[in-house]
């Protein structure tokens, strides 16, 4: 499986979604809360909704020192009223000293002028029990509102956050959800169905996982399929085989039980027949025990080794032209010419060669020498094998178990393997990796 460069890992998705939605939702707060503070500016410039309130609270206060006689010097109650008020600020004058301040501040304890800092028509007269006095009283209610107005923000931000990670999140368990569903559909059978592969992170992954893996098991029972069907094939075309010598040896047989021979070299004749028919039996049964066991072993790694190209090609080869020269077919070889290593299991390769030059030597026209040519390119190794088809051969006769078995040795080197048949010649190609020599 080929991984992307961009790939994100679902980790990484969910820190960044993290951090753009809160960057979204400060900005989004900062944005809400400028804009409520701008619209209660313009409320309050506009309005006397100050004014009113101070008097509000000049009346309050009026009515709280009248109801509990209040002196000028009770400070602890009036105290008391500033905190149950929490917006106010208070300043009490009495003969034009001050006498009280909310915020702590005395002018005698400073060794400062306590002359009142506001204006005079701001000051009101309160009669407290013990002397009329002058107070400055500001009420700061508007500031509620404003605290109102921010945690507003705070809480239409924090909604904001929250939303677009359950967007965020939803979009993830959507997906889950779509390959959970999918892998039911190929539980259920279905192996064509694909699996949806959506984004870059691990759930996608993980999806084109799933997807090769449903690839690789229908090409597995596309294989096991035709496998199966080659077996069958093979079956049928060896009952036949098996069939026409084993019939013929039974028939000579009985001929020579029950002595229906007429002479002697009659004899020896059905004999050599029954012989030649047991050797065909025999041959074609090895075929089928040599094609069953490498079937039975393709899944098992072969040991390789490394051998020089050139003087492995000729011993495999010479092993074998004497006997084709023997007789009577005559053999061209044509070696690469230059050098190269081959990393190879030698005995699977000697009996590719064995079966080669055994069907050459049953079918080829002797007539017309054999030509094997080796060439190398790009670190590949190239062997053509071709001869001409003798016009009395029996193509019935052969089953191609042989060549079968060539075929899955080859491509158990990771090789190539093609045998054809065209306008009366035959040839083999084989394909190998063959690399530099050491």
């Amino acid at each position: 499986m080929i991984k992307s460069l961009f790939r994100l890992k679902l980790k990484v998705k969910l820190i960044l979604a993290l951090a753009l939605t809160a960057v979204l939702s400060v900005g989004l707060f900062f944005a809400l809360q400028t804009f409520g503070n701008d619209l209660l500016n313009r409320y309050f410039d506009r309005s006397s909704f100050i004014a009113n309130q101070n008097a509000k609270t000049v009346k309050q206060f009026a009515d709280y020192v009248q109801e509990r006689h209040l002196e000028t010097d009770d400070t602890q109650s009036l105290t008391d009223w500033v905190e149950k008020k929490k917006y106010v600020a208070l300043y009490v004058y009495r003969d034009r000293k001050l006498v009280y301040s909310s915020d702590g501040y005395y002018a005698q304890a400073e060794g400062k002028d306590s002359q009142p800092f506001v204006p005079d028509e701001s000051l009101r007269k309160i009669a407290f029990a013990d002397a009329d006095a002058q107070v400055y009283l500001e009420s700061f209610s508007e500031y509620q509102y404003y605290t109102l107005v921010t945690f507003a923000c705070l809480a239409v931000s924090l909604g904001f956050f929250l939303l677009l990670m359950l967007l965020f999140i939803n979009v993830k368990t959507s997906y889950i959800e779509v390959l959970e569903n999918e892998i039911k559909i190929l539980e259920g059978g279905n192996l064509e169905y694909p699996i949806t592969i959506k984004g870059k992170d691990e759930l996608a992954s993980l999806a084109q996982s799933i997807n090769e893996m449903r690839k690789s098991f229908i090409e597995r029972l596309a294989s096991e399929e035709e496998a199966r069907n080659a077996n069958h094939e093979l079956v049928t075309a060896m009952s036949h085989d098996l069939r026409t010598p084993l019939t013929a040896l039974i028939g000579y047989l009985d001929i020579i039980q029950y002595r229906k021979y007429r002479t002697e070299e009659q004899l020896f004749k059905y004999i050599a027949n029954s012989k030649d028919n047991a050797y065909r039996i025999k041959h074609l049964s090895d075929q089928l025990f040599e094609y069953f066991l490498m079937s039975h072993h393709s899944g098992e790694p072969l040991e390789f080794e490394s051998y020089d190209g050139i003087p492995l090609l000729d011993q495999l080869i010479g092993t074998h032209a004497p006997l084709l020269i023997d007789e009577g077919l005559e053999v061209e070889w044509v070696p690469c010419e230059t050098e190269f290593a081959l990393h190879v299991h030698a005995m699977s390769m000697q009996r590719v060669f064995d079966n080669l030059f055994s069907n050459m030597l049953k079918y080829a026209d002797k007539s017309e020498p054999a030509t094997i040519r080796c060439e190398r390119s790009e670190n590949k190794l190239h062997l053509l094998i071709e001869n001409r088809i003798a016009p009395q051969a029996d193509s019935a006769e052969s089953t191609g178990i042989g060549i079968k078995v060539c075929e899955k040795i080859i491509q158990a080197h990771g090789g190539t393997f093609s045998a054809e048949a065209i306008d009366g010649r035959y040839r083999v190609r084989i394909e190998l990796d063959a690399a530099a020599p050491n």
